[in-house]
């Protein structure tokens, strides 16, 4: 066997497995446009989301201390992609409540202005991807999804995420938020973080969400 069809084949499974793992040949696969977005509920995909956010923020130097999966709590959501019946990507969703959001601790000025009657913030966090999977499209109908989650399930009018500054640009060309806070130090992770905003009941949220995906789709059968 050659050394091209030697990289494409089959890992031998490992012990107790049926099949051999499909890793190696993900890259090469067409990528499907149906990403399953769906609540985490069981305690083996809980170990998986926790596992998956603490590697991806180990790599890139963050702390990961404060990362442990949230506890039952009825004002947070974690939500799971799945692509190929393996993990993709993962994010939590939590609604506003008395002892508040996240981002309170470095944007509590920011986040009490929009908390006008009639408002409910939810907020982004935990976001991870498996970089075997990464691609604009995952993030897109993962945060179609989410946004999606928040309106109907937590009733929210508003989302906010904090994002490094690396990665701003893209959340508010693509998805269509805007930043609303100054650069701060976030301890938890020991990482620079901007507040970024979107409004859910306006019909540019979902239209920028719709475009998002409809771009990668084209392009993918370009």
């Amino acid at each position: 066997m050659n050394g091209a069809l030697k990289r494409l084949a089959p890992q031998a499974p490992p012990a107790g497995a049926l099949f051999p793992s499909l890793r190696p040949l993900w890259g090469r696969l067409q990528r499907l446009h149906a990403y399953h977005v769906r609540p985490v509920h069981d305690e083996q995909q809980r170990d998986l989301v926790n596992a998956l956010v603490q590697r991806r923020y180990a790599w890139r130097g963050y702390h990961t201390e404060s990362l442990a999966y949230p506890a039952v709590d009825p004002h947070r959501l974690t939500l799971a992609a799945w692509q190929y019946g393996e993990l993709a990507a993962t994010l939590t969703l939590g609604r506003d409540s008395p002892l508040g959001l996240h981002a309170d601790a470095l944007y509590a000025s920011e986040l009490r202005r929009l908390r006008e009657p009639q408002r409910v913030l939810c907020e982004v966090s935990r976001l991870a991807v498996d970089p075997d999977f990464s691609c604009p499209e995952l993030l897109a109908s993962l945060f179609a999804s989410a946004l999606d989650y928040g309106r109907r399930v937590f009733a929210a009018s508003d989302a906010v995420i904090g994002v490094n500054p690396r990665h701003a640009s893209y959340y508010q060309r693509r998805l269509g938020f805007r930043q609303i806070g100054a650069l701060r130090h976030c301890r938890c992770v020991d990482a620079p973080v901007l507040l970024l905003h979107q409004a859910l009941d306006h019909d540019e949220c979902w239209e920028r969400l719709s475009t998002a995906n409809a771009q990668h789709f084209a392009g993918d059968a370009a």
